[in-house]
Parts: structure tokens; sequence; C-alpha cells
């Protein structure tokens, strides 16, 4: 594209979208048709130089987060208190507003953050104002592949870096690996071992929460098959974190899984001083009870519905 039409689409945005001109106002002043600054304001959105923000009056249920600390020994909670109509991914937005606003709070320059993948995590790196912070992020999952890869551990470590400045810790390799022996091999590799050992030095993780229920499971869509998932339910899983399967007291269950999947283990994600945890959603609300019991998080951001269920009983 001419850098004059970049120029032309930038100046009409700018009467646009910051001095409040009408179309037909700024088609006057720069002596173009209505219909070219249409044009110009589509074109400016079409090659990102607009960047247009939703800013949602979020609003947090604080009473229930005190009785949510105590109940369940956390460092902080925040819940997102409960909006008429407000579809899931309007929920994971205002969660990772919240989540946002909470990290910004306790990031220090030169922090280690280890990140892990999904949705409450993507919502909450892209809600992260930009700072100059040189961060090291470290990946703490294998590639999962997904269809969205904008929430994948390679995407979002660098879209994290790109909000605080500094370098990130690759994964460097699949999420799933099927074959035993490759997977035990690839496990004592380097670029392995020094993410794991990054892991160790980390001050923050950021992690999301899944359910095992088939119906919505992230497992599923990440490899597992309905029947290992179905054995793991047998055992007693009824969440998982990092790919990590755990039962209702937070506790890791050992099997076949974990001999196929590049991640951390729960014990690495323990040592982290402060986990925060980003999911809300009914569905989730088991696997979240068993993840602050078993005191796999630190913090818990999650949405007003989830939180009076954990305070039920």
């Amino acid at each position: 594209m001419a850098r004059e039409t970049q120029w032309r689409m930038a100046k009409v945005a700018k009467l646009y979208y910051e001095e409040g001109l009408t179309q037909e106002a700024i088609a006057t002043r720069l002596h173009f048709s209505r219909s070219t600054v249409s044009r110009l304001l589509d074109g400016a959105k079409k090659h990102g130089l607009v960047e247009i923000k939703i800013h949602f009056p979020w609003q947090r249920a604080e009473y229930l987060e005190e009785n949510l600390c105590q109940k369940y020994g956390l460092k902080s909670v925040r819940v997102l208190k409960q909006m008429h109509n407000c579809s899931y991914e309007e929920l994971l937005e205002g969660l990772g507003v919240l989540g946002a606003q909470y990290l910004q709070k306790i990031l220090r320059p030169n922090v280690v953050i280890a990140i892990a993948s999904g949705n409450g995590v993507y919502q909450t790196v892209r809600a992260l104002e930009v700072q100059k912070l040189n961060a090291t992020v470290v990946q703490v999952m294998g590639v999962v592949g997904c269809e969205n890869a904008l929430i994948d551990g390679p995407e979002l470590a660098q879209l994290l870096v790109h909000r605080l400045g500094g370098r990130y810790i690759y994964m460097q390799a699949p999420l799933v690996i099927k074959n035993p022996a490759v997977h035990k091999q690839l496990l004592q590799e380097p670029p392995i071992q020094e993410v794991l050992s990054y892991v160790k030095t980390a001050e923050i993780a950021l992690v999301g929460v899944g359910t095992v229920n088939p119906v919505n499971s992230s497992l599923l869509r990440n490899g597992i098959s309905p029947e290992a998932l179905n054995q793991l339910t047998m055992m007693g899983a009824v969440g998982e974190t990092c790919a990590c399967p755990f039962d209702r007291f937070g506790r890791s269950i050992s099997s076949d899984w974990e001999k196929q999947i590049v991640s951390i283990d729960l014990n690495y994600l323990s040592s982290v001083p402060t986990v925060i945890g980003v999911a809300g959603g009914l569905a989730k609300a088991e696997a979240i009870r068993g993840a602050v019991t078993g005191h796999l998080l630190d913090v818990l951001i999650t949405d007003q519905k989830v939180a009076e269920k954990l305070l039920d009983h």
C-alpha cells in the first residue's frame, strides 16, 4: 500500500475517532467525497491503523470475594458481577479485564511469568496495558495446535511479551506425543529442560481451569480420546489445568495421559509463588472447586454464579 494512502487513512481516522467529526464534515474539510471518507475509514481498520476496543462497565461482586478467600485460603479473588443476557464470550472478556487489573497490580520489572494456554488466559493478556518491564515469559505447555492460534501457548507468550517487553521462552514441542519412548526422550532434551528450569524461577503463573465433562472438555480438543477421558473421570478427575487432570481435592491423577503430554506437572505449578487462575461458567464450577480446594491456585478470577456455587457448601 502506498504511503500516501496510509497517511490519508490515518488522517481521516484521527478526525473521525479522536476529534469526533462526522464523515460529511471530514469530506468537506479534506475535499473528499463522502464515499471516499467511508472507504478510507474501512481501510484504516482493515490495515490495523485503527484499533477499536469496547470497554464494558465490568463490575465486581466484592461481597463474595472475601468469603471465597477465607473459605479456600486464597491470596485474592476477583468476582465478575452477573450481567443480564451476558454471553459466555462476553463473560470471558470480563474475566480477562479483572484478571489484567489484578496482574498489573503485582507486576514488577524483570518479572518471570509462566503462561499456559486457553481463552481466559488470552483475554487477560489482551486486556493488559502496554508497559516496559523487561519480563521473561515462559510457555509451560506444548503447542496445542487449536483452531484459534491466538489462545495457544506460543502466540500467548509472544503477545504477553509485546504487552510487557522482554523475551519469551518457548516449549518447543507439541502438547501430545502418543509414542511413550519419544515422549520420554523429548522430556530429557535441553530445550525442554531449559523451560522447566525457568519455571522454577517464575514469580507468577497465569493459567486456566478446564472441566473433564465431554461437552466442554478442552482435553478432548487437545487430543485425548473419549475413552481415555472417560477413564480419567472414572478415576475421580473433575478438572485440569495445564492439561494435568486433578480430583475434587486438587490431587494429581496418575494415568497414561500424563505419559503423553508435554507440560509442567502440578508439583512444578505449586512451586510458583502466585498462580492466577482465570476461569468461569457453571460448567467449570466443580473443576474450579477442585483447583481451589487443592490450593493449585493462589488467586482466582471467576464469575458471580461460580462464586455462589463455591460458597454453597
